[in-house]
């Protein structure tokens, strides 16, 4: 016995070592080091306790005409310093993450796309490469025009592709998964499949910019059907063979909290944040050990500008006082939407 102890004693000086560590009694125990190549899913098992994945989405709208010649927005993509000015905020917000261990998911569509790929911008292309997921933001009537709810799936299908298509042309990525929004659109789920997605989240209706309350929680699921944004019968139901994964938010307690952030009512940046932290709190509290649990939020390029000496100091301190630690615990663990699905697929 003692000398298994000793062995023990000496491989753990000898990694230390080698991985540039100081072999103190302070660092986590061999045991409870996930291998590199773990999944989420599997540090949750290594450790017996719940974890919530955590990541940050961008929504990028299509302002300006998009590909398929509708106008949308007061604002227009294709005024070069609006396009710029945005294009740094996203490398900011991008730097930011990365410097605390995160990826976002960046959702983007036209008229972005197409004026990236005409200038020659290799935005997308480049945050791709730094590990950053993109993915589809479908703001429907911007692609399909107005009232598109009556359109046949194929219509949807073509004009998701399409979009799709403008993505990987500005990136270079082929393999996109994830998009938001059509969400009163009762066959999207066939849609999306038939145009080749496969996760999704960020559900609120375009009309009241809320999210039905039977959509919170912190535990994916497969819908066994869309939703024309009165009843979620369907939507609710999970279907173990359904095609889509949806990630629900987190545990929320408004039906706004998704368009808080833009509310005058919601008392500006630094209240918007203590709300993120206080539903981020009560998502740990809902994780369940053995389930995959998940928690994220939106942004976008442009917002959060309520300190002009400091505008996106709001994000750097909540991701310092309130993610970091509970990354270094262990009760976080940063995810890209994608991979918060694989998670989900691979449960047991």
């Amino acid at each position: 016995m003692k000398c298994n102890t000793l062995s023990f004693f000496l491989f753990l000086v000898i990694a230390s070592l080698a991985c540039g560590l100081p072999a103190t009694a302070t660092q986590p125990s061999a045991e409870s080091q996930p291998t590199e190549s773990a999944t989420p899913l599997e540090v949750q098992e290594e450790a017996g306790e719940a974890v919530l994945l955590f990541d940050i989405g961008m929504h990028i709208e299509p302002m300006g005409e998009t590909a398929q010649g509708f106008q949308s927005g007061k604002n227009d993509y294709h005024n070069p310093q609006f396009f710029e000015r945005h294009v740094e905020d996203m490398l900011t917000l991008a730097q930011i993450v990365e410097a605390h261990g995160g990826r976002m998911t960046i959702q983007a569509q036209s008229p972005f796309t197409t004026v990236a790929i005409e200038s020659g911008n290799t935005i997308l292309a480049d945050l791709a490469a730094r590990g950053h997921e993109l993915a589809l933001h479908f703001h429907e009537d911007a692609h399909l025009g107005k009232n598109p709810e009556p359109l046949s799936v194929q219509q949807w299908c073509d004009v998701m592709k399409e979009e799709l298509g403008y993505i990987t042309q500005a990136s270079g990525v082929n393999d996109v998964r994830y998009w938001s929004g059509g969400n009163l659109y009762v066959n999207l789920y066939e849609a999306a499949e038939c145009a080749g997605l496969d996760v999704n989240s960020d559900w609120k209706s375009p009309a009241t910019q809320s999210t039905d309350m039977s959509l919170i929680g912190v535990n994916p699921w497969r819908p066994a059907g869309g939703t024309d944004g009165t009843d979620f019968t369907l939507f609710t139901q999970h279907d173990p063979n359904g095609a889509i994964v949806f990630l629900p938010e987190g545990q929320y307690d408004k039906e706004n909290f998704a368009s808080m952030r833009r509310s005058e009512d919601s008392g500006g940046d630094e209240a918007y944040f203590e709300y993120l932290k206080e539903s981020l709190y009560a998502s740990l509290s809902a994780a369940q050990a053995g389930k995959v649990n998940v928690f994220h939020f939106t942004v976008h390029p442009g917002e959060f500008r309520g300190d002009p000496q400091d505008p996106f100091g709001v994000i750097e301190k909540f991701l310092t006082e309130v993610v970091d630690p509970l990354v270094a615990s262990g009760q976080l663990q940063w995810a890209t939407y994608s991979e918060m699905a694989d998670a989900y697929a691979a449960q047991p």
